[in-house]
Order: C-alpha cells, then sequence, then structure tokens
C-alpha cells in the first residue's frame, strides 16, 4: 500500500475481488498535503477523528521502532504499551532515549 503507486487489497478468500484505487496525488510534487490539512481543520470543527490520527501514527510508528530496538539489543523484549516502558530491562529502557548535544537537550518532566 502506498499513495505514489496507489494501493490494491488481497482478500484472504481467492473469490473475493481484488480492490484497488490509484493514487491521488497534486501536481506539481505529487503529494496530498492539501488533503490532509483539509481533513485536519474539519476535525478541530467538527470533533471527528483525522484520517491521519496522531494516536494511531504514535502506535505504527513504535511498533517499528520497537523492532529495531530489539534487533539491536539482540533479544526479545517484553513492551508494557501503558507505561511506554520495556519490562525488567534497564538496558533496553536506556535505548529509548539518547543523549542530545548541548543545547538541544530533552525537557525532563
Amino acid at each position: 500500500m502506498g499513495w505514489q503507486k496507489g494501493w490494491t487489497f488481497y482478500p484472504s478468500d481467492a473469490k473475493q475481488p481484488v480492490v484497488s484505487e490509484e493514487p491521488k496525488l497534486n501536481a506539481p510534487d505529487s503529494q496530498n498535503i492539501k488533503e490532509l490539512f483539509a481533513d485536519f481543520l474539519n476535525a478541530i470543527r467538527t470533533g471527528a477523528k483525522p484520517v491521519s490520527d496522531i494516536g494511531e501514527v504514535h502506535l505504527s510508528t513504535n511498533m517499528a521502532l520497537l523492532g529495531m530496538l530489539s534487533l539491536k539489543h539482540g533479544k526479545s523484549l517484553e513492551w508494557d504499551g501503558e507505561k511506554e516502558r520495556f519490562v525488567g530491562d534497564d538496558a533496553a529502557n536506556k535505548l529509548l532515549r539518547r543523549e542530545y548535544r548541548k543545547g538541544y537537550e530533552y525537557p525532563k518532566v
């Protein structure tokens, strides 16, 4: 699935039709920012969930990042999604942050 080439859904039941959609990108730079902004402003006005919801983006991004941390750490890790910490692994939890350059430190809460 990708916007630059459209998307295709292949159902698990081979008797069901394959569904495809062509990309919906705008000239001159092949993007769909205008639609995303309009959707975001509509969500603010109506209270509806935007198509690019930050909560869902956070969760899907975490999946990839946590997989990379597990690979870097060299073993399987247990993740507590509520606390956003690894369970019982201080060394893995240290990988969740990095040291920033002076003047660009991440604020501590």
